[in-house]
């Protein structure tokens, strides 16, 4: 027999208070004394109280639910992305949930169908490849608000939130040039994105303002493998670079693999630098030098982004940038004569 829905009627009578007493600690209220709060929560959890969102969507016409469509899940950023965003959100007592568009814009789309079908608040999205510009004033027709993230289509049309890519990858070639190279080659995705254009506009930058030479350009497939068969084309070039600087840490830690299949050595004979600085940049041989972006920080912006908008829908649009910062380890070891 399924066991009945524990009420706040019932907490407040274990609880020795009332029931709008319990209802304010439900909803986080800060006028709930500390001692108060404490001995509630604690004989909710004794009665394995759940609130009724349901009944909340009812009187309150909002689900607690917002979505968040990544367009992949291969590179652990978007975990730690996400775990921002969950942060945020379970503070504003929200669940999230999570799609992955395979950055194919057309499953993006059915998947923006089904949250609207599940009566989402609001919807950060990390655009996929190929999204038509004219999402974003579809989705304010809609009614769904909307907070890009990390990519954006659509200029500045919608609040969004992400990392200073230009400075990221200027502070990285400043970093190499400093260790005496001059030949230097970027390793990228080939998905034509905003994310991509930002980290090639701050390369084209960083070699007019360094004086370094632009050894060339290598796309690879978004994994570890893929970058690791680039290797061969980036030792190939005419240019012979003496360091590469990759679109993110997956490729660079695949190109280090490659690398060492060819018989090269990262750290000695060709540095490598990688943007984002997950926790596998501690883990490669040798440690990866990279740029933190620090994805959880981005996450955590999207979503008080998300909850200014549910709260004033006709605030000004915001754009919240976390800037970088260089993380020196043994890749980038080589000094250029």
């Amino acid at each position: 027999m399924k066991k009945s829905r524990v009420t706040l009627g019932e907490v407040a009578r274990v609880a020795g208070v009332s029931r709008a007493t319990v209802s304010l600690v439900v909803r986080k209220s800060p006028l709930v004394a500390d001692h108060t709060r404490e001995k509630v929560q604690q004989v909710m959890a004794d009665l394995d109280y759940v609130r009724d969102i349901g009944a909340a969507r009812l009187r309150n016409n909002s689900s607690r639910t917002i979505g968040v469509i990544v367009p992949n899940l291969v590179n652990s950023f978007f975990t730690e992305f996400l775990s921002g965003i969950e942060r945020v959100m379970g503070e504003d007592d929200r669940v999230v949930l999570l799609a992955n568009s395979h950055d194919d814009p057309a499953r993006q789309t059915l998947i923006l169908q089904r949250f609207r079908g599940h009566g989402v608040d609001g919807v950060i999205l990390c655009p996929a490849e190929g999204t038509d510009p004219e999402l974003p004033l579809r989705m304010r027709q809609w009614g769904l608000p909307l907070v890009q993230s990390l990519r954006e289509v659509g200029g500045n049309v919608t609040d969004y939130a992400g990392a200073d890519y230009i400075g990221g990858v200027r502070l990285a070639m400043r970093h190499l040039v400093e260790r005496g190279h001059r030949r230097i080659a970027f390793l990228s995705v080939s998905a034509r994105t905003s994310a991509r254009a930002e980290r090639l506009e701050g390369f084209s930058r960083a070699i007019a303002e360094t004086g370094a030479e632009d050894a060339g350009i290598v796309e690879a497939e978004l994994s570890w493998e893929g970058a690791a068969r680039s290797a061969r084309q980036l030792l190939e070039l005419d240019s012979s670079p003496s360091a590469v600087l990759c679109f993110n840490d997956v490729l660079a830690a695949g190109l280090m693999l490659g690398l060492r299949r060819a018989g090269h050595e990262p750290g000695r004979d060709i540095a490598v630098v990688g943007l984002d600085d997950l926790p596998l940049a501690e883990l490669t041989y040798p440690p990866l030098t990279s740029i933190a972006m620090i994805p959880e920080n981005i996450g955590a912006a999207a979503a008080r982004l998300l909850a200014r908008r549910l709260l004033q829908p006709d605030v000004e649009i915001e754009r919240s940038i976390i800037a970088p910062s260089l993380m020196i380890r043994d890749s980038s070891g080589y000094h250029a004569g």
